[in-house]
């Protein structure tokens, strides 16, 4: 069965990514070649939609996968800072401003920042490129400008990114998110009053701290972070290696919780934020984590049935924490990250067994995503319990099955 799985996906998965591939030029002359995450629900480029979805191009056509971050690039403002959705067709559309990151309607992109995996991504699609050195510069340059807008305006002394939203996390309206936040949570009304405060603050983090406003330093976006500075030793930039690991350090010194064996993200207080969210898992994709604390999660968290193991993992928050919910949560508005496995983990935790010396478990969770996607199709999240489809039926991200495996 897993064979024949593995010979028709790539196939059906290469015709829902040519659906969803965008092309053309902007008025001012920009070229752009992106693969949306969902044609009606997803119409933009988002960063770490792309990064992953790069990798499953790369899988099948490794020009696309340039195209996919190259176009990212083009995006790239002259400081260097790169927003997580980028409007590429046309501004924002109206129903979506009120609630969106923009400091203006005709903003090109967002002024916010997703989990900045570009480094590690484009050192893979650069290895899957042959040759070509004039790509594997490219990525030098941007990631390179990316990673100094990121020191400069969200490190702090010890390396570490604060977000200054829950979706600058990546997740939404994760729970662990829910106490600090209140009324102001992903998607609550309240949560519309949390961007215009921050618009008005340029979204500015040091702006939002000094305000007394929410902030968090997250583990997943700091394992993305590490991770990108891997990537960009790879690309061949001096001194990358020496600043992942130092920020991997800082993880664990920062966010490490050794009573409970998972990462915790800290809140606007300096508190460890409660709720075992798959984040937590995130730093396993770390070669320089330390070998005890990457067997205490592979353990305790990843690989446990009643927690992360489920029939399809990897749950958004673990089955153990009473926030845990299978499905979709909330009406008429959707609260996202709540319980159901998106694609997303499929990548960090695959990655992650690998790099810690599971590579039999790496190749089951593989071997499940993939028949998950021949079964429901590129869905955007599934009930871990039951692996039924939920959410955007032509989700892009969800190819990522592809690359799940260690060729």
């Amino acid at each position: 069965m897993e064979g024949r799985t593995r010979g028709a996906l790539p196939a059906a998965v290469r015709r829902g990514l040519e659906d969803n591939r965008r092309t053309g030029r902007t008025p001012d002359g920009v070229e752009y070649a992106y693969t949306v995450p969902d044609p009606r629900k997803y119409p933009d480029q988002f960063l770490w939609d792309s990064c992953l979805i790069a990798l499953a191009w790369a899988r099948l056509d490794a020009g696309r996968a340039r195209d996919e971050l190259r176009t990212l690039a083009a995006a790239q403002e002259a400081d260097g800072f790169l927003g997580h959705t980028v409007f590429w067709s046309g501004p924002v559309r109206l129903a979506r401003l009120p609630g969106y990151n923009v400091a203006t309607r005709g903003a090109r992109s967002t002024r916010t920042i997703q989990p900045p995996l570009l480094g590690w991504c484009w050192a893979e699609v650069a290895d899957r490129s042959g040759g070509d050195e004039g790509f594997r510069a490219e990525g030098r340059r941007a990631v390179r400008a990316l990673h100094g807008w990121l020191r400069t305006h969200r490190a702090g002394p010890d390396g570490l990114l604060g977000i200054l939203q829950p979706d600058e996390s990546g997740l939404d309206a994760s729970p662990v998110f829910d106490a600090p936040l209140g009324r102001r949570a992903h998607p609550r009304p309240g949560f519309v009053r949390l961007v215009h405060a921050n618009r008005r603050r340029g979204f500015d983090l040091a702006r939002a701290r000094a305000a007394g406003a929410f902030t968090a330093v997250d583990p997943l976006v700091n394992a993305a972070w590490a991770l990108s500075w891997h990537g960009l030793a790879r690309l061949g930039e001096p001194g990358a290696h020496e600043e992942a690991v130092r920020v991997t350090r800082a993880l664990e010194h920062r966010l490490w919780d050794a009573r409970d064996g998972i990462f915790r993200p800290e809140g606007p207080d300096g508190r460890p934020l409660r709720g075992d969210s798959w984040a937590g898992l995130a730093p396993l994709v770390l070669p320089a984590l330390h070998p005890e604390v990457a067997d205490t999660v592979i353990r305790r968290h990843l690989l446990a049935p009643d927690r992360f193991w489920l029939p399809h993992p990897v749950p958004s928050v673990s089955a153990a924490d009473p926030a845990f919910r299978p499905a979709d949560t909330g009406f008429p508005i959707r609260r996202y990250w709540r319980g159901p496995t998106w694609p997303f983990t499929w990548w960090f935790a695959a990655q992650g067994l690998r790099t810690h010396g599971h590579a039999r478990a790496a190749d089951d969770l593989a071997a499940r995503a993939r028949r998950l996607v021949a079964r429901e199709g590129l869905r955007e999240y599934h009930n871990p319990l039951t692996g039924a489809g939920l959410g955007g039926r032509r989700f892009s991200v969800a190819a990522v099955a592809l690359a799940l495996g260690d060729d």
